[in-house]
């Protein structure tokens, strides 16, 4: 259940597949969109286990964040700005609200 429309969703949920298949796991929709009709913007997070998350440094952390943003925001046509980051599972279990997961593909194996 989100706030965003269903046309909306789905757009990014279908711009989330290539993310999710390069990482090996899902991208979270969290914070305000599942919460209220009057979000701000679309909260994205790809949750990595804490020992995986070391190997990005925070500069190479702040690239992927923005690009990832710009990137999901285009392809998925939404008029909202696009809040993309990569978080620890510490991180993420640390922020409270619930997750719901984008860009899993229908078929396995395919995107």
């Amino acid at each position: 259940m989100s706030y965003l429309s269903p046309p909306d969703f789905h757009r990014l949920d279908w711009a989330c597949r290539p993310v999710a298949a390069a990482f090996g796991r899902p991208v979270y929709l969290v914070g305000s969109a599942l919460r209220t009709a009057a979000y701000r913007d679309i909260d994205l997070r790809l949750i990595l286990a804490d020992d995986d998350a070391v190997v990005f440094t925070e500069p190479m952390r702040l690239l992927i964040n923005i690009a990832l943003s710009d990137l999901i925001a285009q392809t998925a046509g939404v008029t909202a700005p696009v809040d993309f980051q990569l978080q620890t599972m510490a991180e993420a279990d640390a922020e409270p609200g619930g997750r719901n997961p984008l860009g899993i593909p229908s078929v396995p194996g395919r995107l």
